[in-house]
């Protein structure tokens, strides 16, 4: 509720969806976002409880007639949010950058460990029970515990966390992440490539989906009281060859000389991968997308292709003019003219004539 007052009345932030630097650092605060997670992810998630750390001295002896030596050991029990909706398990785990818990699930350092994969029935956690009277079961939330950690490793603190969240057990499909985000409000077949990982968090749902728009080539439209999946697929409609058209082209200029796209890249452990690809007309200026996606290489250059061959045909807008026949075409959709395929971007009725842009 706080987080919602501070955007609204204090100090808009103007963010919209997610970032790819979003998921690298570990959080503890009140009011942090927990994404959901779809396909699987790295994830840094937020730290939701802990213990003190827990100290454990030990005497002993170099060596007989050798003075008594007294050390101590550290250790940490937390629980760590990652899903804000339910997953399917957790792979790799990594401290400090290091592999803390191996794909076999072997460990590398002594912990006691439990996953809560988020499901609507979950009780809560018998450690998190025994230190708190009124211990929550976190509903609805995927989360880890660790169970005195040994901290040796980590220069006696709590390392910084990042964990392989496998939020389903096969790649969603586009679209269904995006109705899923929609809970209602966002219909309409496709996109059906497939999401290697996403983690959809942001300030509203438009900037959630943005990204997985961006990635297929979809756009929304509005459709009654819900928002339409657009896309130039499927058999669009033909305008009337009779109708009046005027066409402009924007400058070379307005089209980027190249385009780089930022990305996670699940061959690298979810590092942030570049891809660039070059345009083919005379512009001179970059432009420089972040997709906070995760995107075999391969994929995101194919991607990084089509949005450059998208702002290249981008440069040629269309007026058509039509009788009032043509009064149910709406914005976002797509029709073909003169065998090219168009998107309407505003439709305007005057008398019995429909103008389409």
């Amino acid at each position: 509720l706080g987080q919602r007052v501070d955007r609204a009345v204090l100090a808009p932030r103007g963010r919209q969806g997610p970032r790819l630097t979003d998921l690298k650092v570990q959080t503890s605060s009140y009011g942090t976002a927990i994404p959901r997670v779809f396909g699987t992810m790295r994830v840094a998630g937020c730290v939701i409880w802990s213990t003190d750390l827990i100290e454990t001295r030990q005497d002993g002896r170099a060596g007989k007639g050798q003075p008594v030596t007294t050390s101590y050991s550290y250790a940490a029990s937390f629980a760590v949010a990652l899903s804000a909706r339910r997953i399917a398990g957790v792979g790799r785990i990594w401290a400090d950058g290091k592999l803390l818990r191996g794909a076999a699930g072997d460990w590398k350092t002594q912990t006691g460990f439990r996953l809560h994969h988020g499901s609507e029935d979950q009780a809560p956690d018998p450690l998190i029970a025994s230190h708190e009277a009124d211990a929550p079961a976190h509903r609805g939330i995927a989360y880890a515990v660790f169970e005195a950690l040994q901290l040796a490793d980590f220069g006696n603190r709590i390392p910084s966390l990042t964990f392989e969240v496998i939020g389903d057990a096969t790649p969603p499909r586009a679209g269904d992440v995006m109705r899923a985000l929609g809970e209602g409000a966002i219909v309409g077949a496709g996109p059906d490539d497939p999401v290697a990982g996403y983690a959809a968090s942001g300030d509203s749902v438009a900037g959630a989906v943005a990204a997985l728009a961006t990635m297929t080539g979809a756009w929304m439209v509005p459709d009654g009281a819900a928002t339409r999946i657009g896309r130039a697929t499927g058999a669009p409609l033909v305008l009337d060859p009779d109708a009046t058209l005027r066409e402009a082209r924007l400058p070379v200029e307005a089209v980027p000389a190249a385009l780089s796209l930022s990305h996670y890249d699940p061959a690298r452990d979810y590092q942030i991968g570049v891809q660039r690809a070059l345009g083919t007309g005379g512009g001179w200026r970059e432009e420089a997308i972040e997709l906070p996606v995760a995107l075999e290489a391969a994929r995101a250059r194919q991607v990084a292709d089509d949005l450059i061959r998208e702002r290249e045909r981008s440069r040629r807008s269309r007026k058509a003019v039509l009788d009032a026949t043509a009064i149910a075409i709406a914005p976002g959709t797509a029709v073909r003219s003169d065998g090219a395929l168009w998107r309407v971007t505003r439709a305007a009725v005057e008398g019995w004539r429909v103008t389409l842009d």
